[in-house]
């Protein structure tokens, strides 16, 4: 999330730090895919369509300015579980829901050999990755060579630095605390992700069974991701691995990913709101200078370009009005103090 914010800053010409106490973040381990559809009631992600105009637009911003790539294009096919979701799917299509403009129906075996698709699968065509590690590497350097890069923790008690205005707290699951106190919920959920080495191993589609597989590159497939929300700190798991392996393997003909063939094995905390968007804008009177940026969850890849630009909206215009969707105040729990 600060790395999105600290970039829309920049864009629009204020002075300002980036400070981090080096704590590990959600974007360090994140997969970086994304993807326009919610799968489990298969509807659109919200404003779905001006995320993926404004984080395209927004990445390929960054690539310009760090002269590297991010963003890869990768189509995702979805396996089908049962006969009633692929009914679900085509239904969807054919009554012209907000979702069809997202999805389409495969013919039986459009997809690659090593696919098990008994149900069939529909393929969504604006989805991919984008690379957050060499985001957030090559911003840091970047911030660091222009003197706005602080190896320094913040929190609530410490108060708004002298020589600053205000505070854009981006702390994820750090935060969890300080946010609690103005009756904001943001809870660690652990996500798990396998980097697999194995040549010709599948098509150059994600493939999704509710476990997704990813191809980054020619030998690699990423794995994941686990959802846990009994970790208070981040922790690989043994048993992980096995778990994702056999899902993935259960939408495979073929031969099966392997123990072996494993060769990185990352997990990450996501700051995840109640209703799974992020919390944005003021949240104290007696701290106007304070301002939230958390809870951007699953889909911080996604959602992230617009969210930075609300966020910077509101720091800098106090009469600017955060869009009711991420506003503190739509929990009944927020107390502004």
């Amino acid at each position: 999330a600060g790395t999105l914010v600290a970039w829309e800053l920049k864009e629009q010409g204020v002075d300002f730090e980036v400070w981090s106490d080096g704590s590990p973040a959600a974007s360090d381990v994140a997969a970086g895919m994304f993807n326009p559809v919610s799968f489990r009631r298969l509807l659109p992600v919200w404003d779905a369509e001006d995320h993926l105009k404004s984080a395209r637009s927004r990445y390929r911003m960054c690539e310009q300015a760090l002269g590297i790539s991010l963003w890869h294009d990768v189509p995702l096919l979805r396996i089908f579980p049962d006969a009633a979701y692929a009914a679900l799917w085509d239904q969807r299509i054919e009554e012209g829901h907000p979702v069809a403009g997202f999805i389409e129906r495969c013919a039986e075996g459009d997809w690659h050999a090593s696919v098990a698709a008994p149900h069939g699968a529909g393929r969504i065509r604006q989805a991919g990755w984008v690379d957050v590690q060499l985001l957030v590497t090559k911003s840091r350097e970047f911030w660091r060579d222009g003197n706005r890069w602080k190896m320094q923790g913040w929190s609530l008690e410490v108060g708004c630095p002298e020589g600053f205005d205000a505070v854009i707290d981006c702390r994820g699951v750090g935060a969890e605390s300080d946010l609690s106190q103005f009756g904001l919920q943001v809870r660690p959920n652990q996500g798990e992700v396998l980097t697999v080495r194995v040549e010709n191993a599948m098509g150059d589609e994600t493939i999704n069974n509710v476990t997704w597989a990813m191809p980054v590159d020619s030998d690699l497939i990423r794995i994941g991701s686990t959802y846990r929300w009994d970790m208070m700190k981040a922790q690989v798991l043994e048993a992980t691995q096995k778990e994702l392996l056999d899902k993935a393997n259960g939408a495979r003909h073929g031969a099966p990913f392997a123990p072996h063939q494993v060769v990185g094995h990352r997990a990450g905390l996501r700051p995840a709101s109640p209703d799974r968007r992020p919390i944005i804008g003021r949240v104290s009177d007696e701290r106007p200078w304070y301002i939230a940026c958390n809870g951007w969850g699953t889909r911080g890849v996604l959602i992230g370009p617009r969210t930075a630009d609300w966020t910077v909206k509101t720091c800098m215009d106090e009469n600017w009005e955060v869009p009711k969707e991420v506003r503190p105040d739509r929990f009944r729990t927020f107390t502004k103090n």
